[in-house]
């Protein structure tokens, strides 16, 4: 995957009518997220001189990433902007996911590290370059064993807030608006890489049972399609469909049967 790099800069030229806006010091800013093999970098430059070395440290710190880098000239923001936005690209090169923002008197960084000097040494070498009138904070989560990760995986996926999965009637198309549901699944699934997810599929009562087991095992497995289609490995995604065997309400109401008809997900 190469590197893909899209500015928003507009040079004056001779005879031409200024249209660029330089945005003043008090709204410099220089942000970076990354994540699942995609950096994306915004923010205020002070030259040429300091887009084209962003553009290169992304190139090298990053190598095979998907980057989309985004920039706008500002009047200078202080005399270490250009070396603290290089600094900070180092620090987030040492981390596994990352979401960054710096300010002429603030940096913030948060995000995923391993346990490794590497993260540790440059945040160090950042705070100890950074001028006095700038204050750092951190909130990174560091990985410290395999164990210690799974656990991170665990309480995340404990955490995640999933709307029903919806499917026409009768069928194993999914609808629209379960999309968003299915999307933080894959997510999950892309920042956790070792675990494996369980579909189980499950129905109300009415009609004949073994259609309804036929249709719990369909519509699990459409939903492990759609999030495979995303990236995911199939064989970490284990389906399965129950009928109309384990209720949660009751099938004798028409609310009742409506969550009955249902995906579940659990960690494997």
């Amino acid at each position: 995957m190469g590197i893909l790099l899209t500015t928003g800069i507009h040079r004056d030229e001779p005879g031409v009518e200024a249209t660029t806006h330089l945005a003043p010091l008090s709204d410099a800013t220089f942000s970076v997220t990354s994540a699942h093999g995609r950096i994306t970098v915004t923010g205020t430059t002070a030259s040429a001189t300091h887009e084209e070395s962003m553009r290169r440290l992304v190139a090298e710190y990053f190598p095979g990433a998907s980057a989309e880098i985004r920039f706008r000239p500002g009047i200078l923001p202080g005399e270490r902007w250009e070396s603290s936005s290089a600094r900070l690209l180092y620090v987030i090169a040492a981390m596994e996911s990352a979401v960054a923002e710096m300010r002429p008197d603030t940096i913030s960084i948060r995000g995923v590290a391993s346990a490794t000097e590497s993260f540790s040494t440059r945040a160090e070498f950042l705070q100890k370059n950074l001028p006095a009138e700038v204050a750092l904070t951190t909130d990174v989560v560091v990985i410290t064993s395999q164990a210690s990760f799974d656990e991170l995986c665990e309480r995340a996926f404990t955490s995640l807030v999933l709307g029903p999965v919806l499917f026409q009637e009768s069928s194993t198309e999914i609808r629209r608006a379960s999309l968003v549901t299915l999307d933080r699944i894959t997510e999950f699934a892309r920042d956790c890489p070792s675990v494996s997810i369980a579909i189980t599929g499950h129905t109300d009562a009415s009609g004949d049972e073994t259609w309804n087991r036929r249709l719990s095992i369909a519509r699990a497995q459409a939903v492990a399609d759609h999030i495979a289609a995303n990236g995911i490995e199939p064989a970490r995604l284990i389906v399965s469909g129950l009928g109309s065997s384990a209720p949660i309400a009751d099938n004798s109401t028409a609310r009742g049967r409506e969550q009955n008809r249902r995906i579940e997900f659990e960690l494997r």
